[in-house]
This record gives structure tokens, C-alpha cells and sequence, in this order.
């Protein structure tokens, strides 16, 4: 069963419970922003699932709910960004913003974060280049989950990376994925819901293929496309972890696990505007070229016209706005849960789905 929720009543409960565990009002907010559009985008996968985690993290001490930023400008068009453990889509939506602030001033915004934590999902800190005319790029290095090809056991994380473009159209060219063969929070919602995971995703803790999501959770994820996907993750674990002087590798720690000790991981952000090259009516121009070009490729089935990423997830927010957000049962528990908890009434239910 499901139940189809209000975004703004989702919304305002996130909030209210990231605020009840000693988070700033701002911080609150924009934290509960980024998981309803993620549910918004069909991601659940980095939605209000994970609200209890987050929430358990300030608890132990692995997010700092009122951190100290210390930055430091490093060049003419570089910053590096020491995020004090802060709740990770802060740290993220900080970086962003800066790198978009340094772009306009000299041309080039790159921001490099150490300790940013837990970031959620990539697209929504590319887009926000996107919103001032600019193209966005953010990588993040995570816990280790992937297998290198030949190995056993984890070494890198699945370390995403984003990139998002303007057009012409209302929503931007965004690309947003994990360098393994499947995220580790898929594989978690897998295991939420009963679900295999499709094959060659994972390996077992002996190293052996599997599609059980809770042995692939001890075992270790697969890169995608095998050797190609595991140098995308390397090239991310040197920008967002060793460039900036985060932890890397093995050395990042679990931010879902209950040990109070923060990942410390670390974040890479580039911002750069097409006046620097072509100019903004040119790239626009030639964007919309571009994606009509892509559309305009014949189908394999009529049924599945051809798409650019971000338009499906675009297409999804405007129809869950209009219809509610999807809550499992499961996650629903976990909400009530919270909502006991931190004396926050439960989102509205527009309707109950069997």
C-alpha cells in the first residue's frame, strides 16, 4: 500500500523534524527541500526515506547541526571550504552558490569542501548553476561500496558526480549519476521493499555475483560498465577527496552507520557561464539544436519516445505535484515514527493506494 502525499505538508514535516533535532531555520529548510524534490524528481531512492538517518547522525554526533564554516579564497577563481561536519546538502547548496559567486566575478567558480558529509542527490547542486545562465559540475567522494574490477571488497565509494546545462525549454539538461552499477541507496530501497537487484550489480561479502540486496550491502557494488565506471569513480575520489583534502577510500567513514564519527568526505564543484566561450544566446541556441536533434531520433517503441536527461524527472515533479508523492508503507512507519518522536503531526494524505 501506498499513500500519495502533499509535497508542502511533506515538506513542512521534514522541517519541522530537522529543526526539532537542533538545525538552523535555514538550514532546515533547505535540508527538507532537498529531499522532497528529490521524491518530487521519482527519486526516492535520496528522498524522505532517509530522514531517519539523517536525523540519527545528529543525534550521534556525525552531523554537526550548527557547524562553522571556514573559508578560504586560494586563487582568483578557486575557494576551498572546510564544512565542519555540517549536514551535507548544506555544504553542498554552499559550494554551489559560492562557485556561482566566484564565476561572476572572474569569469570561473571551482570549489573544492572537505568534511562535507551526506550531500543527497547531485542534480538539484548542478542545476543551481543553471538558474544564474551557468553550467554546474559536482562530484562527491562516499563510503567505500565498489569493487574495483578483479577485486573483492570495496575500496571506492560510488562516488556520483552531476552536470547540469541551460536551455531553452523549463528544465535544464541534468545529468546525475553513481558510478557503480547501481546506487547504494537503490540497493537499500531494494531491500526496503523485497526487490532483487538486477544482475551483475553486486557481489556477495565472498565475492561472489548476487542480486540479494542485503548481501550486496556486506559484500560490495560493481562499477558500471566495468573499467569505465571504475575510472570515472577514481577520477571523482581525486577530485572531491584528495584534491580538497578530505578522506579517501577506505578512510571515509559509513554516514549512516551509528558510530558518531563523521565520513569526512570531501566535494568538488565547477561553475562556468557560455559568455565565457560562445555567449548565452548562442549556447541556448545551439542546446535547443542539440536536444531537438535527440528528440527527433525514431524510437525503438513508440510507447518510450527518446529523452534528454532530466526531462523524465522534470515531467515527474510536475505530475506528483499534482498528484502527491508516493510513501511506501515502510517509510510511512518510519514517519509516524518521527512524528511521535518530535511531537510533529504526521503530512497530509491526499489518497490511499493499494
Amino acid at each position: 500500500m501506498q499513500r500519495l502525499v502533499a509535497p508542502a505538508s511533506l515538506h513542512a514535516f521534514a522541517r519541522a523534524c530537522f529543526s526539532a533535532a537542533g538545525v538552523s531555520k535555514r538550514d532546515a529548510d533547505w535540508s527538507a527541500t532537498a529531499l522532497v524534490e528529490s521524491d518530487l524528481r521519482g527519486i526516492s531512492s535520496h528522498g524522505v526515506m532517509r530522514l531517519p538517518w539523517y536525523l540519527r547522525g545528529l543525534r550521534t554526533g556525525k552531523i554537526n547541526p550548527a557547524p562553522q564554516f571556514r573559508w578560504k579564497r586560494t586563487g582568483p577563481v578557486t575557494a576551498w571550504l572546510d564544512a565542519d561536519d555540517a549536514i551535507g546538502f548544506v555544504s553542498a547548496k554552499e559550494a554551489a552558490q559560492y562557485a556561482v559567486e566566484l564565476e561572476r566575478e572572474t569569469g570561473l567558480g571551482a570549489v573544492a569542501v572537505r568534511r562535507a558529509n551526506h550531500c543527497g542527490a547531485l542534480f538539484l547542486y548542478a542545476e543551481w548553476a543553471t538558474l544564474y545562465g551557468m553550467i554546474g559540475f559536482c562530484c562527491v567522494n562516499t563510503h567505500p561500496a565498489l569493487a574495483p574490477p578483479g577485486g573483492r571488497r570495496s575500496v571506492l565509494g560510488t562516488n556520483p558526480l552531476a552536470f547540469a546545462a541551460p536551455t531553452a525549454h523549463d528544465y535544464p539538461l541534468s545529468v546525475d549519476l553513481s558510478t557503480s552499477a547501481i546506487s547504494r541507496g537503490a540497493v537499500i530501497e531494494h531491500a526496503h521493499q523485497g526487490q532483487r537487484l538486477p544482475e551483475g550489480a553486486a557481489i556477495d561479502e565472498d565475492g561472489a555475483p548476487t542480486t540479494d540486496p542485503h548481501r550486496a550491502l556486506a559484500g560490495a557494488l560493481l562499477p558500471m560498465g566495468g573499467a569505465k565506471g571504475y575510472a570515472l569513480a577514481l577520477m571523482v575520489e581525486v577530485l572531491a577527496g584528495v584534491l580538497s583534502g578530505a578522506q579517501v577510500a577506505r578512510e571515509v567513514g559509513y554516514m549512516f552507520a551509528d558510530d558518531g564519527q563523521p565520513p569526512g568526505n570531501g566535494l568538488f564543484y565547477l561553475a562556468v557561464h557560455p559568455d565565457r566561450f560562445i555567449g548565452q544566446e548562442g549556447f541556448v541556441d545551439r542546446m535547443g539544436d542539440l536536444i531537438a536533434e535527440i528528440h527527433g531520433t525514431p524510437p525503438a517503441s513508440a510507447e518510450s519516445p527518446v529523452t534528454v536527461p532530466g526531462e523524465r524527472r522534470h515531467r515527474e515533479k510536475l505530475r506528483r505535484s499534482r498528484e502527491g508523492i508516493p510513501i511506501p508503507d515502510g517509510v510511512w512507519d518510519d514517519l509516524a515514527l518521527l512524528s511521535r518522536e518530535h511531537g510533529v503531526p504526521l503530512p497530509e494524505v491526499w489518497a490511499v493506494l493499494e
